[in-house]
């Protein structure tokens, strides 16, 4: 009997998962398939039960759903419990067990490991990240100056020790850099990048660089990295890396988790 997996979100229609999930199911032999729940927010206390109901053997949680659907986990993880978000579930005999991946999932993609990472954004993503870096990486986070600064910094308190630093002070941390991640949304839209390729010329010059979001060609933060002749890659990786964790958490088997990333990439080429 084929067994039934998917995202919700809203919405989910651009995303990548399915390419990936069910080409690791595919690999694994698994009899299963992965498909797309696009949940307007206010169905959200429907539709999740209605899933459970029928049979759904595990969920990865995407926007706007990663803290709404912390009410409805009977078992949550210590890190989803620290973050308050969720972006995978696992039902099984009607109970639903949450964790997140997302963090996880980025650092599996770093080769190199860092000393000092310069992280720009404070969203759940950027805490995700934050808290599941390595202990021998120095971690630094930036963010623009507005009104909502300060409410920002304070909910970075209990993740890091060091203060949230203002974006326009980053140049004094960019020659001792060896990870530079952009863990915001800008980008998606065609806005310019958060740094310029002057600013990743003042980084070491085997610096990674990794912006979270992916679209169908470089985003502007790896392409100004790569005008700089950074390394730099975008957040298919990452999409990846939590997608693999994913289904290691759901099955017990750890996928490939390159020709995971190898089939979304193709799929976007085409």
């Amino acid at each position: 009997m084929t067994d039934y997996y998917g995202l919700i979100g809203y919405p989910v229609e651009h995303s990548k998962s399915p390419i990936m999930q069910n080409q690791a199911f595919r690999l694994a032999n698994i009899d299963a398939t992965y498909q797309l729940f696009s949940i307007e927010p206010q169905n959200l206390a429907i539709t999740l039960p209605q899933l459970v109901a029928q049979g759904i053997k595990g969920l990865n949680v995407t926007m706007p759903f990663k803290q709404a659907v912390v009410p409805y986990m009977d078992e949550i993880s210590d890190l989803s419990k620290r973050l308050g978000v969720v972006n995978t579930i696992t039902i099984k005999d009607g109970r639903l067990f949450g964790d997140t991946t997302d963090g996880q999932g980025f650092w599996t993609t770093i080769t190199q490991a860092p000393k000092q990472t310069i992280i720009i954004g404070t969203g759940g993503a950027a805490q995700a990240i934050i808290a599941s870096a390595p202990r021998t990486t120095q971690v630094h986070v930036f963010n623009r100056m507005s009104e909502k600064f300060a409410a920002k910094a304070e909910a970075l308190a209990d993740l890091m020790p060091e203060p949230l630093h203002d974006l326009a002070t980053i140049a004094q941390y960019l020659p001792t850099a060896d990870l530079i991640v952009n863990a915001t949304s800008v980008g998606m839209r065609d806005e310019p990048s958060l740094l310029s390729p002057q600013q990743f010329s003042l980084t070491p010059k085997q610096a990674q660089v990794v912006d979270i979001i992916y679209k169908t060609d470089d985003t502007p933060f790896v392409s100004a990295a790569k005008q700089a002749n950074r390394e730099a890659m975008d957040g298919l990786a990452m999409l990846a890396g939590q997608g693999a964790l994913s289904f290691a958490t759901w099955t017990g088997i750890i996928p490939d988790q390159q020709r995971m990333l190898v089939a979304i990439s193709e799929e976007r080429r085409n």
